[in-house]
C-alpha cells in the first residue's frame, strides 16, 4: 500500500454543499473522491493543449460584464458572411 499524504484546501461553501450532496448520494468517502478528481483534472490538463483549456470560472470586470450583458440582450444582427455561413 501507497504511503499517503494529507493536504489542506479552502473551498467555497456551494463547493462544500456539492461535495457533500455527492457523497452522501453515492456513498464514497470524500478523499476518494477528491484523488480521483485530482488526477483526473491533471490528466485532462496533460491531455489537452494548453490554448484549448478554459477555466471554469472567469472574472471579468464590473465595465466588461456590463457589455457582455448589454451584447446578450441586444445582439448586433448577423453579417453578410455569417449568413452565408449559417445558410451553408
Amino acid at each position: 500500500m501507497t504511503e499517503a499524504t494529507q493536504i489542506s484546501a479552502t473551498i467555497s461553501p456551494e463547493t462544500r454543499d456539492l461535495l457533500e450532496r455527492y457523497v452522501s448520494a453515492h456513498g464514497v468517502k470524500k478523499s476518494h473522491l477528491i484523488e480521483t478528481a485530482v488526477l483526473h483534472h491533471l490528466s485532462a490538463l496533460d491531455a489537452i493543449p494548453t490554448d484549448l483549456v478554459i477555466p471554469p470560472v472567469i472574472l471579468v470586470s464590473r465595465t466588461a460584464g456590463k457589455l457582455i450583458l448589454d451584447r446578450i440582450e441586444t445582439p448586433k444582427p448577423p453579417t453578410p458572411a455569417m449568413r452565408v455561413l449559417y445558410e451553408g
